[in-house]
């Protein structure tokens, strides 16, 4: 087959799409020879598009996502390389686009949670629906979890059979760090000797506002009890940046590093005296199985995907209240055996998943449609 792969979320700085997107195609690599691949990305993208591969085309294409030129140019450019199936990693795709194709769903967070311009336009609202209502079309739908399916199902009527779930996993980086390494980082980015950490975009319904709360309450009885959150502020959001910046004012032991590299990253999760993670919805949760890997205890909530991905591993709270977080986060700091045994167990869970996994079973999905 000659498949193409939507692949413009490459870039390091778009989170988890590009670590997904980078993770997909590096792993159909290593176990397909048989098709040929060509990888869909922008000017943005190619500075660290690294891979090579004689089954491996690169196709630059100057089209952002969620853009005019995604639905007007950008099918033109498909139907010229007439590809057997077309990949793509997220919902967003041309929807005049008539050639077999698969989408990969992550989640219904635009649909749940909308932001920003997407809470307030009445045409990004309509194009969000219109769009993800096309993905039925899809001859395969490709989710992270159950959760993300069972949403599919029952909030926007897919048909389950349709939906193939791959879950995903955490890369080799991420691994528990020596003394030594530990110590480097927290000196050469200032992170506080002891901290809870957040990793995420800095939205309302990730749960930062409820961990600022919780972090200050905590403080009252670990006053050395830092708080380090990486990403970067979400210009559609400025009000979750200024109520970070008033913390600040009165503790400096909030650290907000901003988006860090991957090394970086790694280090800082290995670091950690916990991966605290409050959101009220994730379609899969990819940075649980990253603190899983580095060796951080973890909090987190109740709700959609991330029982499913933590199992017994990890401490689980109602997102909603604060005592239930500040009380999970204390047990922790204060018992040095649930700590040793949440590490364990973390450690051990991040191993029943993998993006070698995941790509074999995408493989699979693919050989599927094309059948059909």
């Amino acid at each position: 087959m000659r498949i193409g792969l939507d692949l413009r979320f490459w870039r390091s700085g778009t989170g988890g799409l590009g670590r997904y997107s980078r993770n997909l195609l590096k792993e159909l690599l290593a176990i397909d020879k048989e098709n040929s691949y060509t990888a869909i990305i922008t000017p943005d993208d190619e500075p660290e598009f690294d891979l090579h591969a004689p089954n491996l085309t690169k196709l630059v294409v100057p089209i952002t996502h969620y853009s005019m030129s995604e639905q007007t140019k950008l099918p033109k450019i498909l139907k010229q390389h007439n590809f057997d199936l077309v990949h793509f990693t997220n919902f967003n795709h041309p929807i005049l686009y008539r050639r077999p194709f698969v989408v990969t769903i992550h989640d219904l967070i635009m649909h749940l949670y909308p932001t920003g311009k997407q809470q307030k336009s009445l045409i990004r609202k309509f194009a969000y629906r219109w769009t993800i209502g096309d993905c039925k079309r899809a001859k395969k739908i490709i989710v992270p979890s159950e959760s993300t399916r069972l949403d599919l199902v029952g909030t926007l009527h897919y048909r389950p059979d349709k939906i193939i779930i791959t879950p995903e996993g955490s890369e080799k980086m991420f691994r528990v760090h020596t003394e030594r390494e530990k110590i480097a980082v927290k000196e050469r980015l200032g992170l506080p000797k002891k901290y809870l950490l957040f990793v995420s975009r800095w939205e309302a319904y990730k749960g930062l506002p409820a961990l600022l709360t919780a972090h200050e309450l905590l403080v009252e009885r670990f006053p050395d009890l830092g708080l380090v959150i990486c990403g970067r502020p979400d210009t559609q959001n400025p009000q979750i940046a200024e109520l970070v910046q008033q913390k600040q004012a009165t503790n400096p032991n909030i650290v907000t590093p901003g988006f860090v590299s991957d090394e970086d990253l790694a280090a800082i999760y290995s670091a950690a005296a916990i991966y605290v993670h409050p959101s009220l919805y994730e379609g899969f949760g990819i940075m649980i199985l990253e603190a899983f890997a580095s060796g951080a205890p973890v909090v987190t909530s109740n709700t959609s995907s991330l029982p499913e991905v933590v199992g017994d591993a990890g401490l689980l709270v109602d997102p909603k209240n604060t005592d239930e977080l500040v009380e999970a986060i204390r047990r922790i700091l204060s018992d040095e055996k649930l700590t040793k045994e949440l590490i364990q167990k973390g450690l051990a869970r991040v191993k029943q998943y993998s993006w070698p996994q995941m790509a074999k079973e995408t493989l699979a999905v693919y050989r599927d449609a094309a059948n059909r």
